[in-house]
């Protein structure tokens, strides 16, 4: 279960970022993560969860997850196409496998709100 070592780093960039912001509290915590960045959420939130409670500081944040989709582009015929398979999809539009990952790997914090 590799959340709990993310949970981790996240907690340390999270703390980071309060010092650096003279913050007294993180209130709020936004994440990207996509589909294929292999995080599983209910993990890394039940992780996330468990360890800000040993950190004064964030033991009443929230965490909100933003899910972003597998999109690819293919580099055929140009189309952009949503899917769910993350193993040899194929296009849409032409049935190619030219394909270039658009977005879906993204997993980095998008924004926090602290209290200062």
């Amino acid at each position: 279960m590799h959340e709990v070592s993310i949970a981790l780093g996240m907690v340390d960039e999270l703390t980071r970022i309060a010092s650096e912001n003279n913050a007294t509290k993180i209130t709020l915590v936004k994440l990207k993560i996509g589909k294929l960045s292999g995080i599983v959420v209910d993990s890394l939130i039940f992780a996330f969860d468990a360890i800000k409670l040993e950190h004064p500081i964030m033991t009443s944040a929230e965490i909100i997850i933003n899910e972003i989709p597998l999109i690819y582009e293919c580099n055929d015929c140009n189309t952009k196409f949503e899917t769910e398979d993350i193993y040899f999809p194929e296009c849409t539009g032409c049935k190619s496998y030219n394909l270039t990952i658009v977005s879906g790997e993204e997993q980095h914090i998008e924004n926090v709100e602290v209290e200062v």
